[in-house]
C-alpha cells in the first residue's frame, strides 16, 4: 500500500456546479487587478509542485451545511475528475482534505520527521495552525508580534529557529516587514553565505535576501515576513520596484535606530558588537553620516602607535595617512622613532572613513605627500654630500639593474640602515615583471611587449641612513667590489622589510653577493 499524506483544513467551503474550474476566480481577479492580498501565488505553482512527489492529488470538500460534497482528483498527465460523494451528516466534519500518494522513490517525504521538518522550515510563519495527526504539538508555533517580545524571548526564539546563539536581537516592525534581525556573535564577511529566513505572505521565499537586505547586513541573520512585496516568476526572490526600495530603507532605519538606542543605554554591549563586526559597521558608516557619528569613536584603525580608535584620532593632533599597507610597514618604525603618527588606510573603507573624520571634526589629518618625506628623511648638508659622492655613485650603480637609485639621508631610528621607497607606478611595473617570470610563454610575450613599451622607466629609491653605524662604516670603504656586494644585500633586505616579493634576478643577486662576501673574508 503506498504511503499517503492527508492535509485537512477546517474551512467554510462550498462547491458550485460539478465542473473543473480550478484557478478560474484567481485568473479573473488577476486580470481585474483585485487579487486578494493573502494569495501566496498566482500561477498554480504550489499545486503543480505536488506532482514532484505524487502522481495524483485528491481534494475532498464537505460544505458547512452538509449539502453536496465533491472530490476532485488531478493527475500528472493534466487530466482530472470531479465527482460527488455521499457524506455522513453526523460524523463527517466540514472542510477540505487533500491527499497525496507517494511516488516510488519519494517515500521519505511522507515520514513524520520529514514532514515536521518541512512544515517547520517552509510554513513556520503560517497563521493557520498545523498539526501532525496524533500529535498535540503545533508544528508552526511562533510569536504573533515580535515588537512586543523582550530581548531574552527574542534570543530564545532565534536559537530555536537557527540552532545557534546570537549576540543580540533587533525586532523589525515596519509597513512592509515583520520579524527579527539577529546579530551574530562571531566575525564574518560578505563572502560567507548567510542562512536567513525570508517569508512572503507567511511562506518561505528565500534564504539569501540579496535584493531586500543591504550589503552590510552580512553580520545579521534575519527572520522576516512581508505581505506587500512582489515575488519573481520563479519565486526565488523579490521583484525590484519602489515597494522593495521602501522595504529596504525601513530595514536600514530599524537597525540604525536600534544601534542609536544601544549607544545611549548600553555602551558596553555596543563596544562588544563593534569589536566583532567592525567591518560591517565601517561599511555602514561610509555612506550613512548618522551611523558614522554614532560609531566613529569606537571604530579601530591601524596606526604607527598600534590600533587606535576614532575618538583617539579626533584629539591626536597632527597625523598623516597612507593607503599602501607595505609602505606603511616601511615607514612605521621611522614615524615611531620621530614621535609622529601615521595611519594606515589600506584596508576596506578605512580611507573613506579617515577622510570623513577629517572633514567632519577638522582634526589635523592629511594624506602623506612626497613633500612630507623631506621631514621624515633629512637631507645631508652640502659638505657631507660632497664627501660621500663616491659612495652614493657606487651604491646607485650597484642597484641600477633593479631600476633603483641610492641616496644618503639621515633618519630615525638609527638601527634601521636602509629604507626602500616605491611609487604606485613602480609597484605596478614590478608586479608585471613578476607576472612575466611566472606565466606561460603566451602571456609572458604579451607582458614583455607592455614592459618594452615603457619608454622611460621610473626609478625606485634606496635611502641609506647616515645615522646608522653600519652605513657610516660602508661610506668609508674604498673597495668597489666589497661596497657593491654590501649595498646589494642591503637592497634585498629593504625589499623584504617592506613586504615586497623578490624577482628572480634579485634572489640570485642576494645569493651571489653573500657568496662574494664570504670569499672576500676568506
Amino acid at each position: 500500500m503506498p504511503l499517503m499524506l492527508s492535509l485537512c483544513g477546517r474551512v467554510n467551503s462550498r462547491v458550485g456546479a460539478a465542473e473543473g474550474s480550478l484557478g478560474q476566480s484567481s485568473k479573473t481577479q488577476l486580470v481585474s487587478g483585485q487579487l486578494p492580498e493573502d494569495y501566496i501565488g498566482r500561477f498554480g505553482i504550489g499545486l503543480l509542485s505536488c506532482f514532484m512527489i505524487s502522481d495524483s492529488i485528491t481534494v475532498s470538500t464537505v460544505p458547512v451545511d452538509k449539502s453536496q460534497a465533491n472530490v476532485w482528483t488531478g493527475f500528472v498527465d493534466g487530466t482530472y475528475t470531479l465527482e460527488p460523494f455521499a457524506i455522513d451528516a453526523v460524523s463527517e466534519d466540514a472542510g477540505t482534505t487533500v491527499i497525496l500518494k507517494a511516488k516510488k522513490g519519494e517515500e521519505h517525504y511522507f515520514q513524520e520527521e520529514k514532514i515536521a521538518e518541512l512544515v517547520h522550515y517552509y510554513g513556520l510563519a503560517l497563521p493557520v495552525p498545523v498539526y501532525l495527526s496524533g500529535h498535540p504539538e503545533r508544528l508552526n508555533n511562533m510569536p504573533s508580534k515580535f515588537s512586543c517580545m523582550g530581548r531574552s524571548q527574542l534570543l530564545s526564539f532565534g536559537s530555536w529557529i537557527f540552532e545557534e546563539d546570537f549576540l543580540d536581537a533587533i525586532p523589525i516592525q515596519t509597513r512592509h516587514l515583520s520579524g527579527v534581525a539577529y546579530i551574530l556573535d562571531y566575525r564574518t564577511d560578505p563572502s560567507v553565505k548567510n542562512r536567513n529566513r525570508i517569508y512572503l505572505k507567511n511562506m518561505l521565499l528565500t534564504e539569501d535576501g540579496n535584493t531586500l537586505l543591504p550589503s552590510w547586513a552580512f553580520f545579521l541573520r534575519c527572520f522576516l515576513n512581508t505581505k506587500s512585496l512582489r515575488p519573481t516568476a520563479s519565486r526565488e526572490d523579490f521583484y525590484e520596484d519602489e515597494e522593495l526600495t521602501a522595504a529596504k530603507k525601513e530595514f536600514e532605519r530599524a537597525v540604525r535606530n536600534y544601534l542609536e538606542r544601544l549607544a545611549q543605554e548600553d555602551q558596553e554591549r555596543l563596544g562588544s558588537l563593534v569589536s566583532i563586526h567592525e567591518q560591517a559597521i565601517k561599511s555602514m558608516a561610509v555612506w550613512d553620516d548618522r551611523m558614522f557619528r554614532l560609531f566613529i569613536d569606537y571604530l579601530p584603525f591601524v596606526t604607527s602607535e598600534g590600533s587606535c580608535t576614532g575618538r583617539f584620532l579626533k584629539h591626536a593632533g597632527k597625523a598623516e595617512w597612507i593607503s599602501s599597507v607595505s609602505r606603511f610597514q616601511q615607514l612605521k618604525p621611522i614615524f615611531m622613532a620621530q614621535g609622529r603618527l601615521l595611519i594606515c588606510t589600506g584596508y576596506t573603507n578605512d580611507e573613506e572613513l579617515i577622510k570623513k573624520l577629517a572633514d567632519m571634526y577638522a582634526p589635523d589629518l592629511s594624506p602623506l605627500r612626497e613633500s612630507s618625506m623631506d621631514l621624515v628623511l633629512e637631507e645631508l648638508p652640502p659638505s657631507e654630500r660632497q664627501s660621500t659622492e663616491f659612495f652614493t655613485a657606487a651604491a646607485s650603480r650597484a642597484v641600477k639593474e633593479f631600476d633603483c637609485r641610492a641616496q644618503l639621508r639621515r633618519f630615525l631610528p638609527a638601527d634601521l640602515p636602509v629604507f626602500y621607497s616605491i611609487s604606485d607606478e613602480i609597484q605596478f611595473l614590478r608586479q608585471m615583471q613578476s607576472a612575466r617570470e611566472n606565466t606561460s610563454n603566451l602571456f609572458s610575450g604579451a607582458l614583455s611587449s607592455l614592459l618594452d613599451g615603457v619608454k622611460e622607466k621610473p626609478l625606485a629609491e634606496l635611502f641609506l641612513n647616515m645615522n646608522s653605524p653600519l652605513v657610516q662604516r660602508l661610506v668609508q670603504l674604498t673597495d668597489g667590489a666589497l661596497l657593491r656586494s654590501a649595498v646589494r644585500v642591503l637592497y634585498v633586505q629593504a625589499l623584504l622589510a617592506g613586504g615586497h616579493s623578490l624577482k628572480s634576478g634579485e634572489l640570485k643577486a642576494l645569493n651571489q653577493e653573500l657568496l662574494n662576501l664570504i670569499e672576500y673574508h676568506l
